[in-house]
């Protein structure tokens, strides 16, 4: 099904696209009136889950069970920093053998994978030894 763009929907995204960390919806919509936007938290809601559904933007489930939105739908993998939470994206080649090594040990068909490491960022070690 096709949906219409829509000024809000512009907006979210854009946002999305200017920021390096992975948001949440609340802080989407935060940041969008903070910009003088004038949307709802609601509007800010469905325009993300539209945005999912058409591969612009992706969706990513946090430890803390907390959705946020990563402005790359390519496949990539994650780092998650255990101290300050952030995510960062591994900017690494994306390594399709494990899927095929999945798939031989385990008999099945894999489409794709999401891999996420955790550990301490650079600038929560550079806190701590201070």
């Amino acid at each position: 099904m096709s949906t219409r763009n829509s000024v809000q929907r512009e907006w979210i995204y854009d946002y999305i696209q200017r920021q390096d960390a992975h948001l949440s919806a609340d802080e989407i919509y935060e940041g969008l009136l903070k910009e003088g936007k004038n949307i709802s938290l609601a509007t800010v809601y469905r325009n993300l889950s539209i945005l999912v559904d058409e591969y612009k933007i992706d969706a990513l489930m946090t430890n803390s069970k907390k959705q946020v939105y990563d402005k790359t739908c390519r496949p990539h993998d994650h780092f998650v920093c255990t101290e300050c939470h952030k995510i960062f994206d591994i900017d690494l080649p994306y390594d399709r053998s494990i899927e095929t090594k999945f798939a031989k040990n385990l008999d099945v068909s894999v489409e794709s994978h999401a891999l996420t490491l955790y550990g301490i960022c650079h600038d929560c070690q550079s806190r701590k030894k201070r």
